[in-house]
């Protein structure tokens, strides 16, 4: 019993180790995370960053908006940076 729980211990240990090193990894201008919002009033989405846990929101098109309200949990988003702020130039599911 006290090996399981051990290698249980373990396995959740080095599976939150990778997901936390997922956007370092990826390179510049890109983000992995959960989504969190959409907001098609402000051309903008929400993800919880995968690497800090913390919100991250981008600008995007109407294209990339409409993509999103049909989609729940995990995505990658290809961003570029700007004075306006993280504008999202692509995601994948």
């Amino acid at each position: 019993m006290r090996k399981t729980t051990l290698i249980g211990v373990a396995l959740t240990v080095a599976l939150f180790s990778a997901s936390a090193l997922a956007c370092d990894a990826m390179g510049p201008g890109t983000h992995m995370g959960q989504l969190m919002s959409v907001d098609p009033a402000n051309n903008s989405f929400t993800i919880r960053d995968a690497q800090s846990g913390g919100p991250i929101t981008f600008n995007a098109d109407a294209d990339i908006l409409k993509a999103l309200k049909a989609h729940t949990g995990s995505l990658t988003v290809d961003y570029e940076e700007s004075d306006a702020g993280n504008k999202a130039v692509g995601v994948s599911f």
